[in-house]
């Protein structure tokens, strides 16, 4: 599937420029053969997959409340640390009286929604998790609220109606704390009503991040899927920027006591300097951009019942990888050799004594293999690498 297809008949271009983290959107079936993501029968399979649901995975609420997981799990002879599983008759009864259901991280059990998590994920360069939101008639779930990421919610089975309001918190990370009085400066913050929708089997509602909404199930009991699109934001870059100056030693260096504030200045203002010099370089460039690549997951694919034979390779001459501003490179007696983003696979190659290429690339499932092919043909061209035969 690709991102066009699934946002279609609305212009994938259009979205990017002027609805991508600035205004949500409305994209109506309108008639398109567009199958149901996750009909009922389909639902009922995953929910089937009782190892699986547990007090984490499966959320039920009523009123507007999370249940407590005694009413709808078995907690009896349960080990610390252990979380509570299921037990699917104490929710059938709950949703008789009402109750709606959430079914978290879905796409980590059904394939049909994997499938569009993965292809979300790397349209956006974005963590994806995909929940399943089940309720009927007349409940509303949740009161006016915003997400901490953006959201495509996919209408599955059955009419939703939302209701998206003006207000839009300012690029949030922290989840509210609950309780009847957020839930009242929600109410008080949200401002006008900036439109209401009622959500057909396959529409699609995209919320930019911080966007107040709330949603009420129609005539008929609802399933819809949200797909929460997270990309990397500017918080990541301080994890990357100390694994980045680790290895200098006047960030290891101790701080001058702040009681001699001129001496503490000058110091502050000199590290300043480095992390502005770090953050600018190319090296640090290619940082970010595994970073984003690692948000990515790949789906499986096994490929049964075929067999891949692995290339192996061993470690021929003494080399290290260094790391510059301007880049990366491995170092060895007879020169230097430039590597790219595979760099953390390349430094975790030269401290192996033997390996094969599929497991290489599995340290680093991010890595582009075709750049990684190519450094390791550049590091056998160079002696840094033999090809051998494994021994049975």
């Amino acid at each position: 599937m690709e991102f066009s297809d699934f946002i279609a008949p609305f212009d994938a271009a259009s979205f990017r420029t002027q609805y991508y983290g600035k205004l949500p959107l409305h994209i109506p079936r309108n008639g398109n053969s567009r199958p149901s993501l996750l009909p009922w029968s389909r639902f009922n399979a995953v929910l089937a997959i009782t190892p699986y649901w547990n007090e984490d995975t499966l959320k039920v609420y009523f009123k507007s409340r999370a249940a407590l997981r005694e009413n709808y799990c078995d907690t009896t002879d349960l080990r610390a640390g252990v979380s509570a599983p299921v037990n699917p008759a104490k929710v059938k009864a709950l949703m008789g009286l009402g109750a709606s259901l959430v079914a978290n991280h879905v796409h980590r059990v059904c394939p049909e929604v994997g499938t569009v998590a993965n292809m979300l994920e790397h349209e956006f360069a974005a963590r994806v998790a995909a929940n399943v939101y089940c309720s009927f008639k007349g409940v509303q779930a949740f009161q006016t609220h915003f997400d901490l990421h953006d959201v495509f919610a996919v209408q599955a089975e059955g009419e939703k109606v939302w209701r998206v309001y003006e207000s839009r918190a300012d690029s949030p990370v922290l989840p509210l704390p609950p309780g009847d009085e957020i839930e009242k400066w929600l109410t008080e913050s949200r401002g006008h009503l900036l439109f209401e929708v009622h959500m057909q089997p396959g529409d699609i509602l995209y919320l930019p991040r911080g966007q107040y909404h709330d949603a009420l199930t129609g005539s008929q009991a609802s399933l819809h899927v949200t797909f929460g699109v997270s990309p990397a934001t500017g918080l990541a870059l301080f994890k990357l920027l100390e694994n980045a100056v680790t290895q200098e030693s006047a960030f290891r260096a101790y701080l001058p006591d702040a009681r001699r504030e001129t001496e503490l200045r000058e110091r502050l203002g000199t590290l300043a300097e480095r992390i502005k010099a770090v953050m600018t370089a190319p090296a640090f460039a290619i940082d970010v951009l595994n970073h984003q690549r690692d948000l990515t997951r790949a789906p499986a694919n096994y490929e049964l019942p075929a067999q891949t034979r692995p290339s192996w390779y061993s470690v021929g001459r003494r080399a290290h990888l260094a790391r510059r501003d301007n880049g990366f490179a491995v170092v060895f007696d007879g020169g230097e050799i430039p590597v790219g983003a595979s760099y953390p696979t390349v430094e975790w190659i030269l401290r192996q004594r033997l390996f094969s290429m599929d497991d290489a690339a599995a340290r680093q499932p991010s890595v582009d293999r075709a750049e990684l092919r190519r450094d390791l043909e550049l590091l056998t061209r160079a002696g840094i690498l033999v090809e051998t035969e494994m021994q049975q």
